[in-house]
């Protein structure tokens, strides 16, 4: 090899000449031993399930990548029962986007929303009562003129 003049240069050289390759696990111990400092390989340990284990120091808690490690999936132990949070990478956002929300529980938010998809598409719903009756008032008041 001869001097560069730039970083860039030898970046390219090294690129070209493929220098920027180790040979690991091939050779000897002492060879892997000069290059274990160099390494980390947590990011290599999977749990049962397939998934990518990763070290937390908390015991309430756990964290764990998922889903071919784009998801970050983030379980909390608390007194009232366990929280699970999943994050994931900004790449994948058009597709958490279409993951339909979880639907309502009780019955009070599943009428307030059916009402109002039904005024969403110009339908009525049933009226209060203080409008019926006043509905009922005017129309007795128009066959009492006719």
């Amino acid at each position: 090899c001869h001097p560069f003049t730039s970083l860039e240069a030898v970046r390219k050289h090294m690129e070209a000449k493929s220098h920027c390759k180790v040979r690991y696990g091939d050779g000897g111990d002492d060879e892997e031993v000069e290059l274990e400092e160099f390494y980390d390989y947590s990011s290599s340990y999977m749990d049962e399930d397939g998934k990518q284990l990763v070290a937390v120091n908390d015991g309430a808690n756990s964290v764990e990548l998922g889903s071919g490690g784009v998801e970050l999936v983030i379980r909390s132990r608390s007194n009232s029962g366990v929280s699970t949070k999943t994050l994931g990478s900004r790449e994948f956002l058009r597709y958490y986007r279409q993951k339909p929300r979880p639907a309502p529980a009780n019955d009070y938010a599943i009428s307030l929303a059916l009402a109002s998809s039904y005024k969403s598409m110009g339908l009525s719903t049933v009226q209060s009562k203080e409008r019926t009756i006043r509905m009922k008032v005017l129309k007795e008041i128009s066959r009492g003129r006719s």
